[in-house]
Formats: structure tokens, sequence, C-alpha cells
């Protein structure tokens, strides 16, 4: 029986697998620095969130094609 091709999926599953396991080898040789979001960071974040849902509900809704 022919070897089938990975499907795209599972070839993204193997991409963010390793994708993963550098991230956690970078957190761990500290080359990345993984924090929690002040809360002066989290209100602005969530301020920002509320001002483009604002945006987005005044836009007019556009029929589907």
């Amino acid at each position: 029986m022919a070897q089938q091709r990975p499907t795209q999926r599972d070839a993204a599953a193997a991409k963010k697998a390793e994708r993963q396991a550098e991230m956690d080898r970078a957190i761990a040789d500290g080359r990345l620095v993984v924090r929690k979001m002040t809360d002066e960071e989290r209100e602005e974040s969530e301020a920002r969130l509320a001002a483009a849902s604002a945006r987005r509900a005044k836009r007019p809704r556009t029929p589907p094609r």
C-alpha cells in the first residue's frame, strides 16, 4: 500500500508542536520571558477591544455574495 501524504491538519499540528517546543526551550534558556499583564495594561487592552467592537457595530452590514 502506498504511503499517504499527511493532511493539512496533521502538518499544521506538527508545526504547532515544533513551535511550542521551541518556545518552551527559549523560556527555559531565559531567551523569552512570559509575564502576566499589569492591571493598567489589561484596562488599555479592554478599552481597545471595546472601541473596536463599537466601530464594528456602527458599520453597515454587507449582504453575502
